[in-house]
Order: structure tokens, then sequence, then C-alpha cells
């Protein structure tokens, strides 16, 4: 008989995992993402899925500190009389489990490894385990180590054409309903990630304890002016506005996943940027809204949005010529390899301020043009 054990997968959403019926739910299950919001909601949907299932159960932290691979081993693979049901959250998974996946592993490693290989398809169905793997990939070497029981989830890159979908697959799943413009609004000024998307969802119906919200209620509930909003930043930089983007930078809060979302945002508006000034020089400095629709993927905006839309990508491309925006893609994947390899701390703060500098200035400088 097929087991939770035998079902491995690659889940392709979240909202797929979250329909899994209860007896079929991964018993371990990986997440590999920078987002850690995205992670808190696995990690709480286990716990209400789980006290249905098994009801009291134990839970049980793994971090990347001397010892805790020891730990996760006991966790694990030691039968456990007063608390047979556990929940293992193993945050940074990285790191955890870099040395015993590291092919040139010290022999105490490689013993580790192959006790783990032995035991792990024979864990009780009691004991669950979810994995935060903070990269872009589950790599084989784990799922390896995991003999195929391991399910996981890796968060996959978001397009403009790509909102519309993922926001309406978020309010199904939280029963809400949100006026056009409303929609219009959380989708152009929300970080373009599942998690931002629920996070906002939630926030909204605690706030406000309905589930129907209009353009008021988005703007002010969600957007106050105590939290970062990458969107600012991004119409800050390529508007030329730098006091405006400093003083949403000031709301920083020392996250590499702010950054990073500010680098993903940013590429999508050089590429709207490069793709308005390619259609206006097909057609006479014109951006025919059919043309835009099929280019930038407007096609789900009201009219009203896509008027905006159009004004101000022609008004942004007006500050950039082709040098320009090759000069800022280079600039965006220096960055990107940077944050993403772990740069962080005041070094990363320090490191971007001076890079988003050198962006103003590229604006700023006619001889770049």
């Amino acid at each position: 008989m097929e087991t939770k054990k035998s079902q491995a997968r690659e889940y392709n959403s979240l909202f797929q995992l979250f329909k899994t019926p209860v007896s079929q739910i991964p018993q371990f299950f990986a997440y590999a993402g920078e987002d850690s919001y995205e992670f808190e909601l696995i990690v709480e949907h286990y716990r209400e899925v789980l006290q249905t299932a098994l009801g009291t159960f134990e839970v049980i932290l793994i971090v990347p500190e001397s010892g805790d691979q020891t730990k996760l081993f006991a966790e694990l693979f030691t039968p456990d009389m007063f608390y047979p049901r556990k929940l293992i959250i193993i945050k940074n998974a990285t790191a955890l489990f870099k040395p015993i996946l590291d092919a040139k592993a010290a022999n105490e490693w490689k013993d580790y490894a192959s006790g783990f290989r032995k035991n792990i398809t024979s864990v009780s169905e009691e004991i669950y385990a979810l994995i935060h793997y903070d990269g872009k990939d589950i790599p084989k070497s784990l799922t390896e180590l995991f003999q195929g029981t391991l399910s996981h989830f890796k968060t996959k890159v978001l397009y403009p054409n790509d909102y519309p979908k993922i926001f309406k697959e978020v309010c199904d799943q939280e029963q809400v309903h949100f006026e056009q413009n409303a929609t219009d609004e959380f989708i152009h000024r929300t970080p373009a990630n599942v998690g931002a998307y629920i996070k906002s969802v939630k926030k909204l119906k605690q706030y406000l304890h309905r589930s129907k919200f209009t353009l008021e209620d988005v703007n002010s509930v969600l957007f106050s002016q105590n939290e970062l909003n990458t969107n600012v930043l991004v119409e800050s930089l390529v508007q030329k506005r730098k006091g405006d983007f400093f003083k949403e930078f000031t709301k920083f809060g020392d996250q590499n996943s702010e950054i990073l979302n500010f680098l993903t945002r940013l590429t999508y508006k050089l590429d709207e940027i490069r793709k308005v000034k390619v259609i206006r020089a097909r057609h006479n400095g014109e951006v025919p809204i059919p043309i835009m629709d099929d280019l930038l993927k407007t096609g789900s905006f009201s009219e009203a949005r896509k008027n905006f839309v159009r004004r101000q990508l022609v008004s942004d491309s007006a500050n950039f010529t082709d040098k320009i925006l090759d000069l800022f893609y280079e600039q965006v994947i220096e960055m990107n390899i940077k944050f993403k390899s772990g740069l962080r701390d005041e070094e990363g703060k320090n490191y971007f301020i001076q890079k988003i500098m050198h962006l103003f200035a590229l604006l700023q400088d006619k001889s770049s043009k």
C-alpha cells in the first residue's frame, strides 16, 4: 500500500499544498526560498492540520548551531514514549545540512549521512519534519539523504501577467473579495510573492473583521507610513526622486528579502521601460493599448489602470537611454549575486546605498546618454 513516504513530490504552488487532504500531507516537506513568511505559513498550516489529525503533539525547533545535527538525528530516530507525536521545524537548513551533504565530508559526517539514509524510511508516521532550505533550489544530495521521501516546493519568479492569477488564488483561499480599484492598487503596490499577498490579505481581515474590501481599506490598512514599500523605492529611483527614495528607505528593516524583492521589482520595471521604448519606436512615439496588453500583459487591468500605467511608463522611459538601461541591468545583476551569496547586515546596507547612489548618478549624468 502506498504510504506518505512513497508519495514524495514537487508541489507547484503553496495552494496545492494547502488543499492537500489531511491524510495525504507530506511527512517530510522542504521549502526552498528566501521568504521566511511563506515558510511560516506552511508551519501554521501543518500545526492546524496535525492538531486535527494527531491531537496533542510536540514542536521541535532545529537551527544550525553546534550539536543540532545530533539533535535532529535523535528526534527523528529515537523512540520517545512521552512525546511520540512531533513536528520538527528546521530553519536555515542550508547551513545545517552543509557538512552532512559535503562530498568531501569528514568521516563522522559520512557516518551520520549513512545512518540517516538507513533509518529515514522507517520513521514513525506520527513524526513530521518541515525544512526551510534558504536557497533557490533543493539540492539532489538532500533528496537522496531522505531516500525519496522528501516532498518540496521552490519559489518561482512571478511576472506581471502572473499577479492577477496569484491574487485570485489568494482571495479564493482566504474567501475574500476586493472591489476592482482595490484589486488594482493591491497588485500594483504589494510585493509580488505569494507570502506578501497572503500576509496582506490576512492583515486586512484581522484589522477590519470582514471579507469585502475597498480601495480606502487597502490604502489605510496596508500602506501605512511605517512599512517599507519596495514599489515606492522603484518608482522613486526611475523617476530620479532621490529624496523620496531615501525617505522610504529609512523604513528598511535589515532583511535581505526586502532588498531582493526591490531588485526583482526593479528588474520588472526595467523590462517594462525597455518594451515601451520598443513600442514607441515602432509606432511613431505612441503606445497603443492592444500592443501594450500583448507585450506588458496588462489585459486583465481595468481601463483606468491601463491608462495610468501607459502614462507612467512613457514618462519613466524618457529618463533612460539604451546605454543607461544596459548599465542598470548590469548593476542589478551584480547586486543580486552579492545578496544571494549572503551579503547582509551593515556591510550589505552600505553596499546597497553605494550602488543606489551610482544608479542615481547614471540617470543624472548627461554624458551617459
